[in-house]
């Protein structure tokens, strides 16, 4: 139809998937930009299934099977013994990005999704705006939604002040089979989330899907995260291969150096729980994560918005990024709905709402890595959050459960659905 609205969506992840998917059912036409030209569903590690995440992948006619994702009945404080220091209720789910991205990637037809286009600028001129990509084409539409994660290329056009700020400490992170799984957590904590809070560090291991999504018994795995404090220098040569190669934020696993990966495994020997150890020491590759947050200072210029990532980052202590991604694809559909035609004042609308939402969940990101931040500062200068650190009240925050609803699988007994197993 020759009035049908034109959107083009740059970054063909989660959140550009989720705003393409969505605005094809409000009746737009919608062309999807992605710069990699490789298969993405190989990419990302575990997520938090919500139950947002869960109702808008519905109508976006994308099925979430959570049956292939892992219930955690509780969260543990184990201490450097092993002994439980406290046990709270709360009902999680754990699964991978895949289960996410492949039936989101369905439902956006291929003649709709075009790889291997690098976007090199936008250029906007009264209602209409133009992508231009490295390869020389262009693209117009009535929107572009940028959709183009933490280093967004429309972002750094259009807000170049705007940049990821470090944090202070980073993350090491590993899996290993559920073969290799000490008998202890196996048998007492499989179900369950587990906390560690070593002086100045904080780990959490959780189980995950196996490969492939595989949920038999004995074919899952099992995961850890863990922050250590680490000087912006100190990081900086993390990110060092035995060359002397500088690979900037993120370094491919296999470059790590040795004997980094021999000091992780000897630390964690000497502040976990041997069983917890046991999980660090058995990780054949840990990857290394420096942790950023990012705030843009607006989500709207002109007819482009800013979606997902390209708008906030937030710490992973929120586990709700993909879940973001989702409601800001949401708000967005449904203020081009409402708004009749009115794509500013759809768009301001978006902008409104969705601006509030993601700086309240930068801060809460920020407020669960207090303490971690500041064990850089001199005792002297600590305050609040940073000087002492409460692990049950950090327990009960830990997510974003003021912000985003934990998907409990009771409830998905009682409406019929199917429980993991």
């Amino acid at each position: 139809m020759a009035d049908r609205k034109q959107a083009l969506v740059i970054g063909g992840s989660i959140g550009g998937l989720f705003a393409a998917s969505l605005l094809r059912l409000a009746g737009w036409t919608v062309t999807l930009f992605e710069r990699s030209r490789d298969e993405l569903a190989s990419r990302g590690a575990g997520l938090g299934v919500t139950q947002e995440l869960v109702s808008i992948m519905r109508r976006a006619g994308a099925r979430l099977d959570v049956s292939l994702a892992v219930p955690m009945s509780s969260m543990v404080w184990l201490d450097q013994e092993g002994r439980i220091v406290r046990e709270l209720e709360r009902h999680r789910m754990s699964s991978t990005w895949s289960r996410t991205y492949v039936p989101l990637r369905e439902t956006v037809p291929d003649g709709d999704y075009r790889s291997g286009m690098t976007l090199e600028r936008v250029e906007q001129e009264g209602e209409r705006v133009t992508a231009i990509f490295t390869d020389g084409s262009r693209a117009e539409g009535d929107l572009l939604i940028a959709a183009d994660g933490n280093q967004s290329t429309v972002r750094g056009q259009l807000m170049p002040d705007a940049r990821a700020r470090y944090a202070g400490y980073v993350a090491w992170r590993g899996v290993i089979e559920e073969r290799e799984i000490p008998t202890s957590i196996h048998r007492n904590f499989f179900d369950k989330l587990i906390f560690a809070f070593p002086e100045g560090e904080l780990a959490l291991a959780m189980p995950v899907p196996g490969p492939g999504d595989d949920m038999r018994p004995g074919h899952r795995r099992y995961y850890f995260i863990w922050y250590r404090p680490t000087e912006a220098a100190a990081m900086k040569d993390l990110c060092t291969d035995a060359s002397g190669g500088y690979h900037g934020t993120s370094i491919p696993p296999p470059l790590i150096r040795p004997e980094l990966v021999r000091e992780v495994k000897q630390r964690a020997a000497a502040i976990f729980a041997p069983s917890l150890a046991a999980v660090v020491q058995q990780t054949p590759q840990p990857l290394l994560q420096p942790i950023f947050d990012l705030e843009a200072p607006r989500l709207v210029v002109g007819r482009v918005a800013l979606l997902g990532d390209a708008a906030f980052v937030a710490r992973p202590h929120v586990a709700a990024g993909t879940t973001k991604a989702a409601l800001d694809a949401r708000c967005l559909a449904d203020a081009l709905i409402e708004a009749d035609g009115d794509i500013d004042a759809a768009l301001a609308r978006y902008e409104r709402v969705q601006f509030e939402f993601g700086r309240r969940l930068v801060a809460h990101g920020r407020y669960l890595g207090a303490y971690l931040e500041g064990q850089l500062k001199p005792p002297a200068e600590r305050r609040g959050d940073e000087r002492h650190r409460d692990p049950e009240r950090l327990m009960r925050d830990y997510g974003a459960p003021h912000l985003v609803h934990d998907l409990d699988t009771r409830d998905l007994v009682a409406r019929g659905g199917r429980r993991a197993p």
